[in-house]
């Protein structure tokens, strides 16, 4: 690694940042859908469309991922970057609909590959009683993108175009390509160390789903991702249709969800480490599941709704951060496999719950939402008791 720890968390922050670029370009298309679609010119439907495609990027991030573990972490943060850069560009410079689904594609699969050998490294060289931490650091860019990134990507928009944040973040993109190449430490190759050649993907995924441990945790991202997103996906409606909130307002109630994301993270990084890994996500799932039950109470005025919205997403936050961390000493010579495999899951849950939420909205309103969300996130403290029971002690 870096030869001091300021150096080392230079590196970190340089890092940070890049996961923030790319935070950003998968996220901005929430809130301006309607602006892409009238650039574009299509329908907005043709644009939620690309959502799910985005979404649907983590499953190919283990075949990138199975790379790192063979040729090294730094390889693969590069390549990623690379296609990150390529997309953005493209997208800032080509206004068609079909380049602006390849750039979103291009973005989740650069995430998709990108964290998973980031952690992967972390994992290598960062003591397992400071790796809370230090991810925790890392994973402040996603609420992050919330706070700072959409907003600001709204006011280049409104001033120029949609198409301006891309080439900006394809410069920004080119800039941290260089600063990774020059400052990243190589980790050592393992493609050697197989006696098999052909023993990358498959092996690989073998290898860590026998792993009882390994099956709990991906079991509980799936869970918890369908859990979250499928109240993502409607709380926008909900407060537009129960409270008459403007698109402003509605941008303001997504700029306090950044915030409890960033302080989850930040209970994240400072105290599971203390409390220990698995300590932490029995506590902060049982509370998540909680939150979720508890949101049809709560919906008697706006102020009540946001903070149990505030709740809901801190607790989520505190606890899928802090379940990485975890996975990242599940299976420590496969780390960015194991990784990949815990993000894939997640995007999968994801895709599900964004599909389920508008249906169970349409059909039972908050109150199925609540009880959907609130029942899958028991199902994933079930999949963490069974998975780790008498298996693992911190």
């Amino acid at each position: 690694m870096a030869q001091t720890p300021r150096q080392f968390y230079g590196f970190i922050g340089i890092t940070t940042f890049t996961k923030l670029l790319m935070n950003i370009t998968r996220r901005m298309i929430y809130p301006f859908a309607p602006e892409f679609a009238r650039g574009l010119g299509v329908d907005l439907s043709a644009i939620t469309s690309v959502i799910a495609m985005n979404q649907a990027t983590a499953v190919l991030g283990p075949v990138g991922a199975s790379f790192a573990d063979k040729y090294g972490y730094k390889l693969l943060m590069l390549f990623a970057l690379g296609l990150l850069t390529i997309g953005t560009f493209a997208a800032g410079f080509i206004p068609l609909y079909s380049v602006l689904v390849v750039c979103l594609f291009l973005a989740g699969l650069t995430k998709s590959i990108f964290d998973p050998s980031l952690q992967a490294f972390i994992g290598e060289f960062v003591p397992f009683e400071q790796r809370g931490k230090v991810i925790g650091i890392t994973e402040l860019a996603w609420a992050g993108s919330t706070l700072m990134g959409i907003p600001i990507a709204g006011i280049i928009i409104e001033r120029f175009s949609w198409q301006t944040p891309f080439w900006i973040i394809g410069l920004l993109s080119l800039l941290c390509f260089g600063l990774i190449l020059k400052f990243m430490p190589e980790t050592p190759s393992k493609e050697k160390e197989s006696k098999e050649p052909s023993s990358s993907f498959w092996s690989n995924w073998k290898t860590i789903l026998k792993n009882r441990q390994v099956l709990g945790i991906l079991s509980f991202s799936f869970f918890m991702s369908l859990a979250n997103d499928n109240l993502f996906v409607i709380y926008g409606a909900w407060l537009e249709q129960s409270y008459s909130l403007s698109l402003a307002a509605i941008g303001f109630s997504t700029i306090l969800i950044g915030v409890s994301e960033m302080l989850g993270e930040g209970v994240t990084a400072f105290f599971s480490d203390r409390i220990g890994l698995k300590r932490s996500i029995i506590i902060g799932v049982s509370l998540c599941a909680g939150a979720y039950f508890f949101l049809p109470t709560l919906d008697i005025g706006l102020p009540f709704v946001l903070t149990g919205l505030f709740l809901v997403f801190f607790f989520f936050e505190f606890t899928y951060v802090t379940a990485m961390s975890l996975t990242t000493e599940l299976v420590p010579e496969l780390r960015a496999s194991t990784m990949s495999a815990f993000y894939a899951i997640g995007g999968l849950g994801r895709v599900a719950g964004a599909f389920a939420g508008g249906m169970i909205w349409s059909s039972s309103g908050l109150s199925g939402i609540s009880i959907i969300s609130g029942g899958c996130t028991l199902m994933a403290l079930l999949c963490i008791l069974v998975g780790f029971s008498r298996a693992y002690k911190n």
